[in-house]
């Protein structure tokens, strides 16, 4: 009897480990998306040329400009946000949030700032209680600017013709980029900045510049990283403020679509939309 309990024992001993290490070696599993991710790229504006090439906007306040407008802010609010989110600075919540409550009630008009003509548009329309700021642009651990200035590392490198052929390559982007503004809308110019073909040479303008400096002095590289990391900062605001069930409406400089897009995707936290389904008229919102 001892034996035949002591195999009991031990196969149940052998079962409780098997099972416990079958526990242990089980892949956890990712969570579903529980949110919605609508990211609109946008040209600015208010013609603030901060950028290597900038569109030059006429004035969106005028009546032609502020119809289309309308009409792509109409098409965008199909997606039904729950949360607009923008690109402020978030420590300027408070002046954002008066600012927003103003327009809304029509104590303030909105300025040209594609975060006002877009954002609080939406939001104001929505009925939503505001817009959430959510930009960083800051070093962060890179410690100084030194260390990121490629147009001096082109200098000291001898990279001037490397640099001119990219220059002609991103002018010839831009000049399209100008000629679809001038001739067409803003929904036009919209659907062209969150094309798959805009995106795809956007992209590559940011490969070019992590080329300029050497293997011992990649300042192009690190720039790069400055770039990555400020997206990243971006898109982890973006989280924080998003709630399960949320359908999130990003309102962001082009230039951060191919970022920001892949974070959401990879985050697997978001259900991410294609932007150029809801810039067309005609499209099923759903």
């Amino acid at each position: 009897m001892r034996n035949r309990h002591g195999r009991v024992a031990t196969a149940l001993a052998v079962a409780a480990f098997m099972a416990s290490f079958t526990s242990l070696a089980a892949p956890p599993t990712d969570p579903q998306p529980d949110a919605d991710f609508l990211l609109v790229g946008s040209f600015h504006m208010n013609n603030p040329g901060h950028d290597v090439h900038n569109t030059k906007v006429d004035d969106v306040l005028a009546e032609k400009r502020q119809r289309e407008i309308a009409e792509v802010a109409g098409l965008i609010a199909r997606f039904k946000p729950t949360k607009i989110m923008v690109e402020a600075d978030t420590t300027s919540q408070a002046k954002l949030d008066a600012d927003f409550t103003a327009s809304c009630h029509g104590k303030r008009a909105m300025t040209r700032n594609e975060v006002e003509q877009l954002g609080f548009r939406i939001a104001c329309e929505q009925k939503l209680p505001g817009v959430v700021a959510v930009d960083w642009n800051e070093l962060g651990p890179i410690k100084s600017e030194d260390s990121v200035d490629y147009i001096a590392a082109i200098e000291r490198h001898g990279q001037q013709a490397q640099r001119e052929e990219h220059l002609r390559i991103g002018k010839a982007l831009n000049d399209e980029d100008q000629r679809t503004l001038a001739q067409g809308t803003i929904g036009d110019a919209l659907l062209r900045l969150n094309s798959p073909e805009w995106l795809r040479a956007n992209a590559r303008a940011y490969f070019r510049i992590g080329l300029y400096g050497t293997a011992q002095d990649p300042i192009g590289a690190n720039w790069d990283m400055l770039w990555y990391g400020r997206n990243l900062a971006i898109f982890n605001n973006i989280v924080r403020a998003t709630k399960p069930g949320d359908r999130v409406l990003v309102i962001y400089g082009a230039g951060h679509g191919n970022w920001l897009r892949q974070l959401a995707s990879d985050s697997g936290k978001y259900r991410v939309q294609d932007t150029t389904r809801w810039l067309q008229a005609g499209t099923p919102a759903e």
